[in-house]
């Protein structure tokens, strides 16, 4: 049966307040289901809601569930009351079939300038015919307590703006097998061995070029050399686990996914072995806690290519939330 003239408009008045694109006027969940275009314009909505501290702004499920660092709140609390202004940098990750996009970015919480990580989920309410709505946030914001500005930068990398030709492109489930290569990589003996790193990869956690970096920050020697010979020179034995790892956002479309997780630091590891034999392990890492992660990985021939993260610390073997 063709739904009723008001049943279109109530659909299309929903997504306008969503701050979706206009639906098509089709009654069938697949062709209500969020595009690229939506799901890029709810993200959009939801910075802009945050910002007015206003989640009445949004098309929210009545059983919306809203983590910040791990940690379950009500929508409105924590960042929704402090956010002041942004993004001022935005990295985005859309994962059409799932109805799921997620952001690496930084923002503003009054004086201070902060990396973050949004990733919001997108459903369609067909018992209750309410239409396209929220049904989970979740935010990672490393908050700067000195107030200073992360580094440097401003502007999204080219790359991960490119599309890639459909012959070029992976199914997710490979895309997924690649990435979590990564992360078995780092917490075990295998290092980089089964990891498909590409020559030209580089990472940058909150800001900084952790790895192919031309120029490595002083004490950072270890950033000016490549992701593989960094996973060879065996510092990764300090991270001891890591776990609840998640890839919720898949773009097939970029070429990236989007990672979750936790790295454990057991602060019980004093010295690694590399090359040139035994290095200690810096102060920090000689105490229990862990960090909560989001991180981008850019994969382009079945290789690691680009790698973007954004991380803070957290109490020690802490629950995901998820």
């Amino acid at each position: 049966m063709r739904p009723s003239a008001l049943l279109v408009k109530a659909l299309l008045s929903g997504a306008a307040a969503l701050g979706l694109a206009a639906l098509p006027s089709s009654a069938s969940a697949q062709a209500r289901k969020c595009d690229r275009q939506c799901l890029t314009a709810t993200m959009d909505a939801y910075l802009a809601a945050m910002k007015a501290h206003d989640p009445s702004r949004l098309k929210l499920d009545v059983s919306v569930k809203y983590t910040e660092n791990g940690q379950r709140l009500n929508v409105g609390d924590g960042l929704w009351r402090t956010f002041t202004q942004g993004p001022l940098y935005r990295l985005d990750v859309v994962d059409v079939e799932r109805g799921q996009i997620a952001v690496l970015g930084i923002l503003e919480e009054g004086d201070n300038r902060n990396f973050f990580s949004t990733r919001i989920a997108v459903e369609e309410n067909e018992k209750m015919g309410r239409g396209l709505e929220i049904t989970e946030i979740e935010n990672i914001v490393v908050r700067n307590i000195q107030g200073g500005s992360p580094a440097q930068m401003a502007l999204v990398r080219d790359t991960f703006k490119d599309t890639l030709p459909r012959g070029k492109r992976l199914d997710r489930g490979a895309m997924v097998r690649i990435a979590d290569s990564y992360f078995t990589g780092l917490d075990t003996d295998e290092s980089a061995a089964h990891v498909p790193f590409a020559d030209t990869c580089r990472r940058i956690e909150n800001g900084t070029v952790t790895a192919n970096n031309p120029t490595p920050p002083e004490g950072m020697a270890m950033a000016g050399i490549g992701c593989k010979a960094q996973f060879d020179t065996g510092f990764s034995t300090i991270v001891t686990d890591i776990r609840a790892r998640r890839f919720p956002v898949v773009d097939e479309e970029k070429g990236l996914v989007y990672a979750l997780g936790f790295f454990d630091h057991n602060g019980a590891v004093a010295t690694y072995t590399n090359g040139s034999g035994p290095s200690e392990v810096a102060s920090p890492f000689r105490q229990p806690f862990s960090f909560i992660i989001a991180e981008v990985f850019q994969i382009r021939d079945a290789k690691i290519d680009q790698i973007e993260a954004v991380l803070t610390t957290v109490p020690y073997k802490m629950e995901s939330g998820w």
